[in-house]
């Protein structure tokens, strides 16, 4: 308790509605191993929520009376039987390390979003009821409201089902949806209210989507929710966007709609970090969804699929940005997709995965997370930590996003970030480029500096520096598999 933590986090937002007990050992097991602390989970499945019950053959919720074999949820009634899976699923993880951030339902059924569904929780009697269960049965943990979702979005009238997306015009309908998820964490909060006792306040994020609508807040927690007291760390979702100049808002090739771009994670978390120390809230920030490894540009399986480079750059560079840690995903895993199941087969979705989970458990993106987990809290008062361009006197290559060779920040920009005390500072150069370093700013007797490999974890000693402006000369240089970490401590 009271101690510094850094998030390392993996989405399983399926793990409670799609594996059995043996399969979650598995896949809980080896994320521990590998240096996992949370994963994400979502109590109202998005996928199959309501066509398909859990492994064990239970609802969510009670059914409500209903025409024929269709299952429609009274969510005034949780099933205790569903509910008792859950907590077994949460008690093994914290066996093995691990915190369960709970996403009570998805934002789909708030929000229609990117699903043409029945809202079940679009009023804030439900929201408020649901959450105030779910932070009762499972108090003390990370929760997150939303899902993928944006505060104000466009109304199921105004959805165009033949091109799949919404529709341009005068009549369109934006709705407001944040009473309900602000309703979500007042629940939440008086369900936890009967368990904390000793002044701590209830953790909860805001999970939205990458994408908005014209005159409305851009998709950060902060941005949609900026007076609301229950927002403990602002988020992002920088997404799986990729290789994408935005058009200005009147083209209507896309709609209404507007995407970050999945490699620009650090503007957004910098973005992010400003504000809190603007504001004075001094949230902590995440990216709480990247881009995910072995997962096609924009889920579109004639595009590429982002490498583990990809994961590798974004992290660092979040991290190094201000991030209170890193989120890792893999397409197959989220959804708990198997190939081979005839109970819970692969979702009917355009993020549909040609992968088993279990076999995706060890792609390296993986390994190199929890390589940033090591390094950051093995540095000397980590923190401490602040984002610091200013140690870097040459280019940083922070290039504008509307050049023409433009391939995303996180592949491109030099970044810097240093104690507060002088007692360090560190690199990330994504290509290997040379730079220019100060280091008059730190403090000791003398200068000592290691590269780290983000690839191999592997540090290599770079010997005395001096307390002056030097010209930094990685081992390697030319691509993006080319990436190092330069670390000079004042000792």
């Amino acid at each position: 308790m009271n101690e510094p933590f850094f998030w390392q986090a993996d989405t399983a937002w399926e793990i409670f509605h799609r594996l059995e007990e043996d399969e979650v050992k598995l896949y809980l097991s080896k994320r521990a191993q590998q240096g996992f602390n949370v994963i994400f989970a979502v109590l109202f499945a998005e996928h199959g929520g309501v066509t398909l019950p859990n492994r064990k053959g239970e609802w969510p919720f009670h059914p409500k009376n209903a025409v024929g074999d269709k299952y429609y949820p009274d969510v005034f009634r949780p099933n205790e039987k569903y509910f008792d899976y859950v907590d077994w699923v949460i008690d093994y993880a914290a066996s093995v390390g691990i915190r369960v951030a709970i996403q009570p339902v998805w934002g789909n059924y708030v929000a229609g979003v990117y699903h043409r569904i029945d809202h079940y929780f679009d009023n804030v009697d439900a929201a408020k009821a649901f959450g105030e269960f779910s932070g009762r049965r499972y108090p003390f943990l990370p929760y997150l409201n939303g899902g993928d979702v944006h505060r104000y979005w466009f109304d199921d009238a105004s959805f165009n089902a033949r091109e799949g997306k919404p529709t341009r015009g005068s009549g369109i309908k934006v709705i407001d949806y944040g009473p309900v998820f602000e309703a979500f964490a007042e629940g939440i909060i008086a369900g936890e209210a009967e368990h904390r006792h000793d002044g701590s306040s209830s953790f909860i994020a805001f999970h939205p989507t990458a994408s908005w609508l014209p005159d409305t807040p851009l998709p950060y927690a902060s941005h949609l929710f900026p007076h609301s007291k229950w927002l403990t760390i602002d988020g992002i979702q920088s997404g799986h966007t990729c290789c994408y100049k935005y058009p200005p808002l009147s083209d209507p090739s896309i709609g209404t709609l507007n995407w970050f771009h999945a490699q620009d994670s650090v503007d957004l978390v910098r973005e992010m970090y400003a504000r809190s120390t603007e504001d004075k809230s001094l949230r902590p920030v995440i990216d709480l969804e990247p881009h995910y490894e072995s997962t096609h540009y924009n889920f579109d399986p004639a595009k590429e699929q982002w490498k583990a480079s990809n994961i590798r750059q974004g992290a660092w560079q979040a991290v190094f940005a201000g991030a209170a840690g890193v989120t890792y995903g893999v397409n197959s895993v989220w959804q708990m997709n198997n190939l081979e199941s005839t109970s819970h087969p692969p979702i009917p979705h355009r993020t549909v995965s040609a992968a088993n989970w279990f076999d995706e458990l060890d792609l390296p993106g993986a390994t190199y997370v929890s390589f940033i987990t090591k390094w950051i809290t093995s540095r000397p008062t980590f923190f401490n930590r602040i984002p610091d361009q200013s140690i870097i006197l040459s280019d940083t290559f922070d290039r504008p996003s509307d050049v023409d060779d433009y391939d995303g920040k996180d592949a491109q920009v030099i970044s810097g970030t240093r104690d507060t005390g002088g007692k360090w500072l560190a690199v990330y150069t994504p290509m290997g480029r040379n730079f220019i370093l100060d280091t008059t700013g730190l403090a000791g007797a003398k200068l000592e500096a290691v590269w780290f490999n983000p690839r191999t974890g592997q540090e290599v000693p770079d010997g005395e520096v001096k307390r002056e402006k030097i010209e930094v000369v990685p081992p390697s240089a030319g691509s993006d598999d080319h990436d190092w970490i330069y670390y000079v401590q004042a000792v």
